[in-house]
């Protein structure tokens, strides 16, 4: 991973940047797969309470990250809400890495999941059903995204939460570009 080249939402008025980012994660999730992993993202301006920022940074090797490049500036209006930059180098004298993983919130998808499970064994009670549903009611605070699933069509939260590290680690990445706990991780630089 030593090649990276930058997505940048345009300001735009009528739009807000949330909405800008969700459109250029859906367009990478859906090139991200046929890359098999080998492609991770960094989010240079994310902050915990304030969000992903603007920019996706998009890190791997050249190869991957010219077809990568040229498959967006060519994806339906990536080039209307975004500017991408040209492949650069990483810098050499990198000093901390991060691992971005999804969180996955715990709704009621979860509890019903649970409750069949239980009730099946024969373990449901009314005490675990309200540890359950308090353990779903903790609020994430983390940044996300609002993405729609291509496959199934139903709308999902991407929770993101960033992890520094000092060491890197080399790994795959998932189909949205991040990591599985204690896996790869990307540069964090400028």
């Amino acid at each position: 991973m030593d090649r990276y080249f930058e997505i940048k939402a345009i300001p735009n008025p009528e739009i807000m940047q949330s909405a800008v980012m969700a459109h250029l994660m859906q367009q990478l999730h859906k090139l991200l797969p046929q890359y098999g992993g080998r492609i991770g993202l960094d989010f240079p301006s994310y902050r915990k309470k304030l969000g992903l920022g603007a920019v996706i940074r998009v890190l791997g090797v050249e190869q991957d990250l010219q077809a990568l490049q040229h498959q967006l500036t060519h994806a339906h209006k990536v080039a209307e809400y975004a500017l991408i930059t040209s492949v650069g180098k990483v810098p050499e004298s990198v000093a901390h890495f991060a691992r971005y993983t999804r969180v996955h919130a715990k709704g009621n998808s979860y509890i019903n999941r649970l409750k069949k499970r239980h009730q099946a064994r024969d373990t449901w009670t009314d005490e675990l059903e309200a540890a359950i549903r308090c353990k779903a009611s903790v609020r994430l605070d983390l940044p996300h995204i609002n993405l729609r699933s291509e496959s199934t069509g139903q709308n999902l939260i991407l929770f993101i939460n960033r992890a520094r590290v000092t060491k890197p680690v080399a790994g795959l990445f998932n189909g949205y570009g991040l990591s599985s706990p204690d896996s790869a991780t990307v540069p964090l630089f400028g």
